[in-house]
């Protein structure tokens, strides 16, 4: 019996860390006051070498060169991850300013931007889990199996970033779509 109860919790922790993560992401909050003007002045060329941290190039390049061992290979794969995730936490802000922007200009639209709301939920639920994905191919990554694409979570930020460009300069004509 006390080994069903632990594989049944075996079984459900991953979803728990998963509705943990969610949360978490959901809810982070920003100061809605700031978020507007950061948003305008962000700049995602910023994220551009994050796309290129992890591709398995420059470690076989690393590999190939003498002097080469398995531990500098370990080390450089560490460091790596370690730079890439502070990159992970910086677009994970920046989602999140822009995000509160986007709620700050539909609550104070003075047009009914339902379906912009629905669109900007939607957004956020599928960052969440492009964050999770992302944090599933990390822990692969450590176990040297594979690469981490952001480009999808990249992307989606700069789409978010030009609707609110797009709602600031045609107010009353802008058709928005997330």
């Amino acid at each position: 019996m006390n080994i069903t109860i632990l594989a049944a919790l075996l079984a459900l922790a991953p979803i728990g860390l998963a509705l943990v993560y969610f949360f978490r992401t959901l809810s982070s909050q920003t100061n809605p006051e700031t978020a507007l003007d950061q948003c305008l002045v962000l700049s995602l060329d910023k994220y551009r070498p994050m796309k290129r941290l992890l591709l398995e190039d420059d470690f076989r390049f690393l590999a190939l060169q003498s002097g080469f061992s398995a531990q500098l290979g370990r080390r450089f794969r560490s460091e790596r991850r370690l730079i890439f995730r502070g990159y992970l936490t910086s677009l994970k802000r920046d989602f999140g300013r822009v995000s509160v922007a986007l709620q700050t200009l539909i609550v104070h639209s003075a047009v009914d931007r339902g379906d912009l709301a629905s669109a900007l939920i939607r957004q956020r639920f599928m960052f969440a889990l492009g964050m999770l994905a992302i944090e599933g191919r990390l822990l692969l990554h450590t176990a040297g199996v594979g690469t981490v694409d952001v480009h999808g979570l990249v992307e989606s930020l700069e789409t978010m970033q030009g609707q609110i460009r797009l709602l600031l300069t045609q107010p009353e004509t802008a058709a928005v779509s997330i």
